[in-house]
């Protein structure tokens, strides 16, 4: 995968969410890899219909894989049942790396709990499965995730 393609990949993900100045929700979340790569993660949502809502998540890894930039859209189904928000989603990437690992596509499944505790603070746990394609070949994997959101 060239990073030509990644990185319009990247701008595409990013204008799609391009309108963050109109995102009704904002947040971050930590992440695991079983790995052990440890994930920081901003992302922010906007509702396209009751049901649906296009995130943009950006996520840079620590550890062994410093320097990892972990780029995604989604769109996730969701169906409120208060206080609950169960979700199910899909989205594609970019995983942009340095030297000596490579940059390569993503696809990712995503499926997690939104807990509302009050109507502008949104508590999450989510699954991540990312499935990425490098020059190497082909890896995947889960991302176990926790984060908080606020929305506007």
């Amino acid at each position: 995968m060239t990073r030509a393609k990644c990185i319009a990949v990247s701008l595409a993900i990013l204008s799609i969410v391009g309108g963050v100045a109109r995102a009704t929700t904002v947040g971050f979340a930590v992440g695991l890899d079983p790995t052990g790569i440890f994930l920081l993660n901003a992302l922010t949502e906007l509702p396209v219909s009751p049901d649906l809502d296009v995130r943009a998540e950006i996520g840079v890894a620590t550890g062994d894989m410093a320097g990892l930039m972990l780029i995604t859209g989604s769109v996730l189904y969701h169906q409120v049942f208060p206080p609950i928000d169960p979700f199910v989603g899909l989205g594609v990437g970019v995983a942009l790396t340095p030297p000596p690992f490579t940059t390569g596509l993503v696809m990712e499944g995503a499926a997690g709990l939104r807990i509302l505790p009050l109507e502008s603070v949104v508590l999450f746990a989510q699954v991540r499965y990312l499935v990425r394609w490098f020059g190497d070949g082909i890896t995947s994997g889960p991302i176990y995730e926790a984060g908080l959101e606020v929305r506007f």
